[in-house]
């Protein structure tokens, strides 16, 4: 499977995942790498976003169901929606969340604005957006289409 810098292959397993309180999915596929390269010290994978990008990733299917999808096929939650909610960094380290199924809005100020995913490649391969990046009022990123990829450390 190639993803993003690098690669790996391995065997693929079924198994149990709890992800959190009521967010359990029974029979999940999981790959399990015997070979790796160019991920450094990435220590795995978890596939969250539109199962199109597992298409002819494991041998002799067509596609794999995400943890996404197969929460909400379970009823586990409403919407397939992943709420990403960034912490600033700071000394102590910033700690993000994810909320499945939806956004937390105890951690939002203000409204919350649905954008579409973007139509420029590759990013609308995955939950891309079109975005700006503005920093005290000066534009320093103009508009492009960018996707999210959340790295654990």
């Amino acid at each position: 499977m190639s993803y993003g810098s690098g690669s790996f292959s391995g065997t693929e397993y079924y198994d149990t995942v709890t992800l959190g309180p009521g967010l359990t999915i029974e029979n999940q596929s999981i790959g399990v790498a015997n070979e790796s390269t160019g991920f450094g010290d990435i220590d795995g994978i978890l596939g969250i976003g539109p199962v199109d990008l597992t298409e002819k990733t494991v041998s002799n299917k067509k596609n794999v169901p995400t943890v996404t999808d197969n929460l909400s096929k379970a009823g586990a939650i409403h919407a397939d929606i992943l709420g990403i909610f960034y912490s600033p960094a700071n000394d102590k380290g910033g700690l993000g969340e994810l909320t499945w199924g939806g956004v937390d809005t105890t951690k939002v100020v203000g409204s919350i604005n649905y954008v579409p995913i973007t139509k420029t490649h590759p990013a609308s391969r995955f939950w891309g957006i079109d975005q700006t990046v503005t920093y005290n009022g000066k534009i320093i990123v103009p508009q492009s289409a960018g996707r999210s990829v959340i790295h654990e450390a």
